[in-house]
């Protein structure tokens, strides 16, 4: 397991005010920290030196820049350290592992489950500063039935297709509607010897993000089509989910994949993007932030989702980001508390929602999202469909969408092999609730 990882420490005093916890303990919040909704801060009280462990699946930019953060925090609270670290694509089976044996870092980002998968396993926040600042967008998706929230959000993911503009004004293409445009245009980009859809596969969550995609658009958006309930209850046909796996493999068939995607690095789809090689990245927008770097000149933008059927309409797939919530066994708390004050603060939020191009997770917030503010001025109102895994599949799901699209594209599985595995796995899980 590849892991980086940061220890900011720094030797004066920090301070902290009593504030009250929702499980009915005492919490401590920064007397120099700039609240969220603008409140003041009470009377200020010393506290012994603490050491933080903090855990992310963010890499690169985003993980940089939540240091960067911790960093300026360790700087005002200097009787604190971070401990903060990345697993990146193993962060899932690591947090399994360690939710198994009841042993959590004192903060960690819930990668989307924070209410299915982590709820009792953190601390509710309500009674927190920023809590009455969650965006109207946010707030339900992180809300259990009781109305807890249980993480700090410091984005929204809410996003489509990334693409390069520049590719596709040279061939004097437009932005595709339906997934039949999208084909279409795939055809004369490939003429073009450039590769139409680029996916890093060696990370087996790409081909996963690419159902994630997809698969909404197959199964939900369209009224016709709409497979939502029965998902949800368990009678959902598994055949239908044919249609979906079958568009991978036609894609891999017609040539508009990378010929190496099983092997491709997930770093190489930035540079591809960035420099023109590739057209479509069925990634979410933290990788344009990337590809910038690659090429500052890069014309990058954001596009919705094509729509599968004639008469539906292009979406946006949305959920949690960046989200940190705190173990509610910590031994912590108070520091723990202190830290999400501070990254609440509204500069800390407006780099997150820049580095991401995601919009941010608080109100109030004054941010730029670059080359993206045009697209989501054009596209942030069209209808958001929620993360396809998270909303409409039993927990642990992911991991078979990891594994049915390299072996689709090897030729391991058949197309219906693959709706099959889909089955048993959901069957399998939803047994287990």
């Amino acid at each position: 397991m590849k892991k980086m990882a940061k220890l900011c420490a720094i030797s004066l005093s920090a301070i902290i005010v009593a504030v009250g916890c929702s499980n009915g303990g005492s919490g401590k919040t920064a007397a120099g920290i700039e609240a969220a909704a603008g409140t003041s801060t009470t009377p200020a009280k010393e506290v012994k030196p603490v050491k933080l462990t903090m855990m992310t699946n963010a890499t690169g930019a985003t993980f940089d820049t939540i240091q960067s953060i911790i960093d300026g925090f360790t700087k005002e609270n200097p009787n604190i350290q971070v401990d903060f670290s990345t697993q990146g694509k193993d962060y899932e089976q690591l947090m399994k592992a360690k939710m198994a044996s009841n042993d959590l870092p004192d903060l960690f980002a819930t990668h989307g489950w924070s209410v299915n998968r982590y709820s009792e396993y953190l601390r509710p926040l309500n009674d927190q500063q920023w809590f009455g600042n969650l965006t109207d967008t946010i707030k339900p998706t992180i809300s259990d039935k009781k109305g807890n929230v249980y993480v700090l959000p410091l984005n929204i993911d809410q996003s489509g297709i990334v693409y390069n503009k520049k590719v596709l004004k040279d061939l004097n293409l437009e932005i595709p509607q339906t997934w039949e445009e999208l084909l279409a245009a795939c055809k004369v980009i490939k003429n073009a010897n450039i590769t139409p859809i680029h996916i890093g596969g060696k990370d087996t969550t790409k081909l996963a993000g690419f159902f994630n995609k997809l698969a909404p658009t197959v199964l939900i958006s369209d009224k016709s089509h709409n497979s939502g309930d029965s998902l949800k209850d368990g009678t959902f046909d598994w055949n239908k989910w044919n249609l979906v796996s079958q568009q991978l493999v036609d894609l891999k068939k017609e040539g508009y994949l990378n010929k190496d995607i099983v092997t491709a690095d997930p770093l190489s789809a930035a540079e591809k993007i960035a420099t023109g090689k590739a057209a479509f990245l069925m990634e979410n927008n933290a990788i344009v932030a990337e590809a910038m770097k690659i090429n500052p000149e890069a014309q990058i933008g954001m596009m919705p989702v094509p729509a599968f059927y004639k008469g539906d309409e292009p979406i946006l797939n949305g959920g949690e980001r960046e989200a940190f919530g705190i173990w509610n066994k910590s031994k912590n708390t108070d520091a723990a508390l202190l830290l999400l004050g501070y990254m609440a603060k509204s500069d800390n939020i407006a780099k997150m929602a820049a580095v991401t191009g995601m919009p941010a997770g608080l109100k109030n917030v004054k941010y730029d999202l670059g080359g993206l503010t045009a697209d989501f001025t054009k596209y942030g109102s069209l209808r958001t469909i929620p993360v396809f895994d998270r909303e409409f599949l039993p927990n642990g799901m992911w991991s078979t969408l990891k594994v049915i699209g390299p072996a689709l594209l090897t030729g391991d599985m058949t197309i219906e092999q693959s709706s099959q595995m889909m089955s048993d796995d959901y069957k399998k899980l939803r047994s287990q609730k």
